[in-house]
């Protein structure tokens, strides 16, 4: 098996030459990879300045079959970032998510808001209850613990509960909570399995994020967005309250369903969660699994975190320069999730 992935890992390096920086490693039974291009060879460089990719797995021969989708990727974020130029400031219109960033979209969105005790502290002020209505388009999104072999994946939660799937939305709808033992009410008085973390500071988490497919291709869903902005690679993603973050390494100009070559970023969408999830219209049918060794940070403790997503089209989003949302953020002292 790690035959295999060593085997993957010497052609990346070969394709991409010595500038690239290839890092793997294996904790407890989880295999790791992390490349990135063009990194400075001392010190940290800065977010959003070079493309990066990872995968994280259970199984090596996994791994080993992302790495020709990583380099696509890689190289692909490498062009388009000789053209990028900075966002001058905000602009509005339709967007199309490609499937990372949609993926970081739906476990800010629909994720994190349905972990019971978030629920318990954010749902009113979100305006949306069980039972309502998140998103024109009939989006359904299930998290899937025992889904294997990914990072998010487990058999059991932290107290010992079998984790079971639950739909969070079923067509649009909010259907259901990721419970633990404390908040097991929300769940028919049954945990779903989904407490993490230390023994005195269990939390419902989400683990293995799963979006279905729709009907639209891709190309459908870009014909359909006419004059507006394809979002590209995720570099970053958090929520604050009722509002979330999506960090995205490029923006890229459509026009008449066409790409031109007028690239921007980096870049960030910050909205009212509510808001942005009733832009949602359309789901494409391109599925694309995203497991990496990013980890998710809630209240200090990280769990393993997997998006498995196609695109989405948004009928109306605001582009901001990712600086000025951080200098945002560096002013507010609201907890981030």
């Amino acid at each position: 098996m790690t035959d295999v992935l060593d085997a993957a890992l010497d052609s990346a390096r070969v394709r991409l030459g010595p500038r690239a920086r290839i890092d793997r490693d294996e904790r407890e039974g989880l295999w790791r990879v992390r490349i990135s291009l063009g990194a400075a060879p001392h010190g940290a460089t800065p977010h959003g300045a070079t493309p990066q990719w990872g995968a994280a797995a259970y199984d090596p021969a996994f791994v080993a079959e992302q790495i020709p989708h990583g380099l696509r990727q890689l190289l692909a974020d490498q062009a388009l970032l000789r053209l990028r130029v900075p966002l001058a400031g905000p602009v509005a219109g339709p967007a199309l998510l490609s499937p990372t960033a949609a993926g970081v979209l739906v476990h800010e969105c629909f994720g994190h808001t349905s972990e019971a005790d978030n629920y318990l502290a954010d749902g009113g002020a979100l305006g949306r209850t069980l039972g309502d209505r998140w998103t024109p388009a009939a989006l359904t999104v299930r998290d899937r613990p025992r889904a294997h072999p990914y990072a998010g994946s487990y058999a059991h939660d932290d107290e010992g509960t079998a984790a079971r799937t639950v739909t969070l939305l079923s067509e649009g709808r909010w259907t259901g909570l990721l419970t633990d033992r404390n908040t097991r009410a929300l769940s028919g008085g049954r945990s779903t399995g989904h407490g993490r973390g230390r023994r005195d500071a269990v939390a419902p988490r989400c683990s293995v994020l799963e979006v279905a497919a729709g009907r639209d291709t891709a190309e459908g869903l870009r014909d359909r967005l006419g004059d507006g902005w394809l979002l590209g690679t995720a570099i970053g993603g958090f929520s604050v309250r009722g509002h979330l973050i999506l960090e995205l390494l490029w923006a890229r100009r459509v026009r008449a369903g066409r790409p031109t070559r007028e690239i921007v970023g980096p870049v960030a969408i910050c909205a009212r969660k509510a808001a942005l999830a009733g832009r949602i219209t359309a789901v494409g049918d391109d599925v694309t699994v995203h497991s990496t060794p990013y980890t998710c940070v809630k209240d200090g403790h990280e769990v393993g975190s997997t998006l498995i997503s196609p695109s989405l089209l948004l009928d109306h989003c605001v582009l901001r320069p990712l600086a000025d949302v951080e200098r945002l953020l560096a002013r507010s002292t609201a907890p981030r999730a």
